[in-house]
C-alpha cells in the first residue's frame, strides 16, 4: 500500500512529452512526474500525474513474498529487442512494419495479493505486466494479464471484490489525455487474461497501447503550444508582463496567437475564472488588455481577429466607459477592482500598462514521428 520502486527512463515518451524518470508502484501502475502512493483512484482523465495503469488498485507484496514480488529492469539485450521488433511489427504492420525496437523495460507483478486480505482473499493473487518498448522515437506500452483472481483492493478482504474495482489505462496528465481499456473499473477484469484486442492482432491478455500520441479516450487529444494551458478547446498564455497594447499585440502574434476576443457571457467568465487565479498568484492589478481597439477608426471598435464588435451582442462595458472614446482612448482593458469590466484608456501609455491574455484554438495531436 502506497510503496513504490524507482528507476530511470532511458527514453520513454507518454502523453507526447518526453520524461527522464518514473516510478514502478506498488498498486499496479507506473507513474511519470512523481509517486503514486494513493489505492482508490479516480477515473481517467486527472490532472498531475502521468500514469500507466496496469491494475491500479491496492496491492499488497509484504510478508517475504507470500503476498507476491514486483520484478522490473531495463534492458537492450539484443535478444530481447529482437522480440520486441516482432511484436510491435506483427501487431501493426501497415503503420510501424519497419519499427526496430532499441530499449525496453519490463515491470511484473507477480502473484501479489490484497491489501486487506482475510480469510479465502488471502489466497487471492493476479498476476500482470507492463512492457515499455521504443525506437527513441515511437513508444509503445504492452500490458499483459495471466491471472486476475480480485478486483480491488481494501475492499472485501475475503472476496478482493468492492465498489471502485481496479483502473486499467493511460493518464496523460493534463486534465484532457487518457485512454481506457474497455473493462477499466467493471467486474469485467477477470475476463482480461482472455481478451483479446478487436483493433490489433495478438494474443489473449494483451492490450497494445502506442504512448507518443496523446488520445482522449479513443480518438486523437487537443494539444496546445509550449507554455500554453488548456481549457476546453482553446488554449491560453497569462502572461505576467505589463505592456502598452501594440506590445502586447505582437507579442501574442510572435507565438501565432492573438489578445483574447470576449463574444459571449461564457468566454467572459471563463477569461475571469483564470484571471482571478492569475492575478492572485502574481500580484498584478492594473488590469488586462482584451482585444478589442479603434485605433485604425476612430469610433469604429474591432476584435483582433478581424470581426466588427457588435454593440446589440455581449458587451461588458462599465458605466459611461463607452461614452469616453474621445479619439486618444482607443484600447479596451478589464479592471480587476471594478468586478473586470470594460474600460477605455490610451494604447500607449507607459506609466500603466496591462497585463495581456494570448489565445489560440487548441488543435489535433500529431506524432512528431512517422
Amino acid at each position: 500500500m502506497g510503496k513504490m520502486r524507482q528507476f530511470l527512463l532511458a527514453s520513454c515518451l507518454l502523453g507526447y512529452l518526453a520524461v527522464a524518470s518514473a516510478q514502478v508502484n506498488t498498486n499496479g501502475d507506473i507513474s511519470f512526474r512523481s509517486a503514486v502512493t494513493g489505492y482508490t483512484t479516480n477515473t481517467f482523465p486527472v490532472s498531475r500525474n502521468r500514469v500507466l495503469a496496469a491494475f491500479f488498485t491496492d496491492i499488497k507484496t509484504s510478508n517475504g513474498g507470500r503476498s507476491g514480488y514486483i520484478y522490473h529492469r531495463e534492458t537492450t539485450d539484443a535478444a530481447i529487442l529482437a522480440r520486441a521488433t516482432t511484436e510491435i511489427q506483427t501487431a501493426f504492420p501497415a503503420d510501424h512494419g519497419s519499427f526496430v525496437a532499441t530499449w525496453a523495460y519490463v515491470a511484473t507483478w507477480h502473484q501479489v495479493g490484497i491489501y486487506g486480505a482475510i480469510d479465502g482473499g488471502l489466497n487471492l493473487r493476479n498476476t500482470f505486466q507492463l512492457v515499455l518498448i521504443t525506437d527513441g522515437c515511437k513508444s509503445f506500452a504492452l500490458f499483459n494479464y495471466d491471472q486476475i483472481q480480485f478486483l480491488q483492493g481494501s475492499g472485501d478482504g475475503t472476496t478482493g471484490t468492492g465498489p471502485n474495482p481496479a483502473q486499467v489505462g493511460i493518464n496523460g496528465g493534463d486534465g484532457y489525455a487518457y485512454s481506457l481499456h474497455p473493462y477499466s473499473k467493471t467486474t469485467n477484469l477477470y475476463n482480461l487474461p482472455a481478451w483479446t484486442d478487436p483493433a490489433v492482432p495478438g494474443p489473449p491478455g494483451r492490450w497494445y497501447r502506442r504512448t507518443d500520441m496523446a488520445t482522449e479516450g479513443e480518438i486523437p487529444a487537443l494539444v496546445c503550444p509550449p507554455s500554453y494551458k488548456r481549457r476546453e478547446e482553446r488554449c491560453f498564455k497569462f502572461n505576467t508582463r505589463r505592456l502598452d497594447y501594440p506590445d502586447a499585440k505582437a507579442d501574442c502574434a510572435a507565438d501565432g496567437t492573438q489578445l483574447f476576443n470576449i463574444r459571449s457571457q461564457e468566454d467572459n467568465e471563463l477569461l475571469v475564472y483564470g484571471l482571478r487565479r492569475f492575478l492572485s498568484n502574481n500580484g498584478r492589478g492594473r488590469g488586462v488588455w482584451i482585444g478589442l481597439s479603434d485605433e485604425d477608426t476612430e469610433g469604429t471598435f474591432v476584435w483582433e481577429d478581424g470581426t466588427p464588435y457588435d454593440p446589440s451582442g455581449y458587451t461588458n462595458w462599465a458605466s459611461g466607459a463607452a461614452a469616453m472614446n474621445n479619439g486618444d482612448l482607443n484600447c479596451v482593458y478589464m479592471k480587476k477592482t471594478q468586478r473586470w469590466q470594460w474600460y477605455l484608456q490610451e494604447c500607449v501609455k507607459p506609466m500603466d500598462r496591462k497585463t495581456y491574455i494570448c489565445v489560440t484554438d487548441a488543435v489535433t495531436a500529431e506524432s512528431e514521428c512517422s
